[in-house]
């Protein structure tokens, strides 16, 4: 019995072990796929994915909308700023772990998680088309350092 060249799976159907526990014809049938599904299938996967890292956030602490891109060296958060709120008497104030935004109107301000700790002295923001956007340098996780250890 000599493979056929026209199904790569035929070998398997000369192999004891695929030819008792595998029924091949049935799963040839069964999944049979149109490439059209399985492209639909494939980009919806990626859009769902890549909407999990970079999708806008609305926190329970916070009623802005935010979004949070996480690259090697940065961190960068862009904020919408809703309309009516005047952008220059907004001020921002960031340590480690948080932004505070003060200005958002009469006595209102908020405070915004951040998902790694910061380097807040190196941060810069800028706001443009409605947007306030923050470039944070992350914070290394440093190096280690050697520690004498004193036996008893």
């Amino acid at each position: 019995m000599s493979p056929n060249k026209t199904n790569p799976l035929d070998w398997m159907n000369e192999d004891p072990f695929f030819k008792k526990k595998l029924s091949l014809k049935a799963l040839e049938e069964q999944w049979k796929l149109d490439p059209n599904q399985i492209d639909g299938y494939v980009e919806k996967v990626i859009r769902e994915a890549t909407a999990a890292t970079s999708s806008s956030f609305m926190n329970e602490t916070t009623s802005l909308s935010f979004e949070h891109i996480d690259t090697h060296n940065h961190l960068i958060t862009k904020i919408r700023i809703p309309n009516g709120i005047h952008p220059e008497s907004i001020w921002a104030q960031i340590n480690r772990t948080q932004i505070k935004l003060t200005g958002l109107g009469k006595d209102h301000s908020e405070i915004i998680q951040l998902p790694v700790p910061v380097i807040p002295d190196q941060s810069r923001g800028t706001y443009k088309q409605g947007s306030l956007q923050f470039r944070m340098p992350k914070m290394s996780a440093g190096r280690f350092k050697d520690i004498d250890i004193r036996y008893l």
